[in-house]
């Protein structure tokens, strides 16, 4: 298939990703990640038992991925990326709360990651799922020294919704 826009009444999936996503995963990469990672970075993170990873398909095209480290019931966000074409359309929302689902079927109490601070669109997202804001990074990203707001979802106690 192709890079096509799907319509609202795309049938919206997750599954764990596998190596045979390698090559949709490294071309979202490289249109939204300045530091995107290279095929083999890709591969070392699926082959990695602390890293849980999933896919996001939209009538069974690739259309997103996300993953998280799983360390000491923590699990750490390290990629929410929707393709160019497709954002916009709350699937970073949506990608979120799958991500945050499968961190707590695996037991996590916790969920953090870190966001640039002009990504509003992705911290409305992350707050929408209900991560809050718990502090700044001063100079993160080493593209342009911006800081990174650092933002936490607890399983149990005051964010929750159990």
């Amino acid at each position: 298939m192709g890079t096509k826009a799907k319509d609202v009444t795309a049938i919206i999936t997750f599954r764990d990703m596998t190596a045979a996503d390698i090559k949709a995963v490294v071309a979202i990469e490289a249109e939204s990640f300045y530091d995107a990672w290279n095929e083999n970075m890709v591969l070392g993170e699926v082959n990695n038992d602390l890293t849980h990873y999933l896919i996001m398909e939209a009538d069974g095209e690739t259309i997103g991925y996300a993953g998280f480290w799983l360390v000491a019931g923590e699990a750490q966000v390290t990629r929410v990326a929707v393709i160019k074409s497709e954002r916009g359309k709350n699937y970073g929302t949506r990608l979120t709360a799958a991500l945050v689902n499968k961190a707590w079927e695996l037991d996590a109490e916790a969920v953090t990651l870190e966001v640039r601070e002009s990504n509003i669109a992705a911290q409305r997202a992350y707050l929408t799922c209900g991560f809050a804001s718990e502090g700044i990074r001063p100079n993160y990203y080493e593209d342009n020294h911006e800081n990174a707001v650092i933002m936490w979802l607890y399983r149990r106690g005051i964010n929750s919704n159990e």
